[in-house]
């Protein structure tokens, strides 16, 4: 049976591999032909367009993953059983439980894969990727830190230490220079909204550096025409998909602790955390579409069908995510419906092969 075992899983991790590299080569083709739309704005020429494939490979990757091994199970399933290969296995007392069980071994691998690309490199590649794409397009130079988001237009210079959302922040400094480098202004504001296409600026302290003293104004209010463009805080603000399973657990408690709706991100962290348990879902599916069958059939009807529900679990997995939040459902019921009728009527057809 290790024999066995290990055919199984050499052969399965070579079409999954195939199939993955496959559809990820698809989507960033894809990609790259509506980036073209934006080459040539400002300094996002065709090097920026292929780093930023490359930072969002990673993301990609790990969600096509599930969609991958199920292709990949049906491919070498499907091939074994076109050869008799099965049917061989089945005439040496092997039985189908056994073949299963060999399959979901390939999936607990690939299980340990995901969580390790989603957890560890995605995150930071894909906040990379926006910032670059943006700061391209835009001639910004942006930088974030431990001490908060950094920016500079031209001879001025930001300070976030938090942002709430693309128009809401918190803590704000700038830093207004000399054309010889040297400070003129350092502004403080506690908060900042961007209201009427303006930024509204709220307990601000301004210090004037001049040639013989120093001048401090204090105001409650002020406006100001220029600050920072919110389509940057679109790109740096806090987006589920851009956390790890810890970040977004932090950023959850963060938000209840303040009293702001959690919804969206504990619809994101259920399905993180479910999310490597649909690959095992997905062989489950592949498994009676192949052995149930009594004779050979086509392997390319086979990946179509795959390739269709690979497709079909992941708008639906999207749609009731996103009415979830809408109508104020459970979000936990919301995220995990979709993988719960899933992983049913996998276990359903499969108890019916007897």
């Amino acid at each position: 049976m290790k024999v066995i075992n290990k055919y199984i899983a050499v052969e399965m991790l070579k079409s999954t591999g195939i199939a993955v590299l496959f559809l990820l080569s698809l989507v960033l083709v894809i990609t790259f032909a509506d980036e073209l739309d934006d080459m040539g704005t400002g300094q996002y020429g065709l090097i920026e367009i292929l780093k930023y494939l490359a930072l969002i490979a990673p993301r990609n990757f790990y969600e096509l993953l599930p969609s991958a091994a199920l292709l990949g199970a049906l491919i070498t399933l499907g091939s074994m059983a076109n050869n008799y290969e099965l049917t061989a296995m089945r005439a040496a007392g092997v039985s189908r439980w056994q073949i299963i069980f060999s399959v979901l071994r390939v999936g607990v691998m690939l299980m340990v894969i995901s969580l390790f690309v989603s957890e560890t490199i995605a995150p930071a590649s894909e906040q990379a990727a926006q910032m670059l794409k943006f700061t391209a397009k835009n001639e910004q130079v942006a930088l974030r830190t431990k001490y908060g988001f950094w920016t500079r237009d031209g001879d001025t210079y930001l300070n976030i230490r938090e942002i709430l959302d693309s128009s809401e922040l918190k803590d704000v400094s700038i830093y207004e220079m000399t054309d010889h480098n040297q400070l003129k202004y350092a502004t403080h504001a506690k908060t900042a909204s961007f209201i009427n296409n303006k930024w509204a600026l709220k307990g601000v302290q301004q210090t004037a550096i001049l040639e013989d003293r120093v001048e401090v104004t204090h105001s409650d209010s002020a406006q100001l025409d220029s600050l920072l463009d919110p389509g940057l805080l679109d790109v740096i603000v806090v987006k589920p998909e851009r956390l790890s399973i810890m970040g977004l657990a932090s950023y959850i408690t963060f938000l209840e602790n303040n009293g702001q709706d959690a919804r969206q991100f504990i619809v994101a962290i259920t399905s993180k955390l479910i999310r490597p348990f649909v690959i095992l879902v997905m062989l489950l599916i592949a498994i009676p579409m192949v052995l149930s069958v009594k004779r050979a059939g086509s392997t390319g009807t086979r990946i179509l069908i795959g390739a269709l529900i690979g497709i079909g679990f992941n708008l639906i997995d999207r749609l009731f995510g996103n009415v979830g939040v809408l109508y104020g459902l459970n979000p936990i019921i919301a995220a995990s419906m979709p993988f719960l009728l899933a992983l049913s009527l996998s276990v359903f057809t499969i108890r019916r092969m007897g």
